[in-house]
């Protein structure tokens, strides 16, 4: 079972995208890539952390920043992290590149957040 990309390419949708609370904790470790609208995923908000859930619906989208992480000790911390608070990894392709994502089984009874843009959602951009 794969846990981190081969490349340390990974689509972040939350608290890891620009101007959010860790990737300030983390950024000179990353390089952003692009950003793009990832299909088949809806963000739920738990709280003030988002996770989006795989639907596979191609109606239903997220807004991914998709970062090369260029220190492997920033990598392995983004990892235990997301899967300490209950995150599964995950890949997807996103433009054509494999990249890694941390996403929830499940939405259970947290509200959707419309639009599926965390940023967005809080007003930053």
């Amino acid at each position: 079972m794969k846990c981190m990309n081969v490349d340390s390419l990974y689509a972040f949708y939350g608290s890891l995208r620009r101007g959010m609370m860790y990737h300030e904790v983390y950024k000179n470790g990353m390089d952003y890539q692009f950003s793009a609208r990832l299909h088949g995923f809806k963000l739920y908000a738990l709280e003030e952390y988002p996770f989006a859930v795989k639907t596979g619906q191609p109606s239903d989208s997220i807004v991914v920043e998709v970062f090369k992480i260029t220190d492997p000790k920033t990598e392995k911390s983004i990892y235990e992290l997301e899967l300490e608070v209950g995150y599964y990894y995950d890949e997807v392709t996103v433009n054509a590149i494999a990249a890694g994502i941390y996403l929830y089984e499940s939405p259970g009874n947290y509200p959707e957040v419309k639009g599926g843009d965390w940023v967005k959602f809080f007003g930053f951009r």
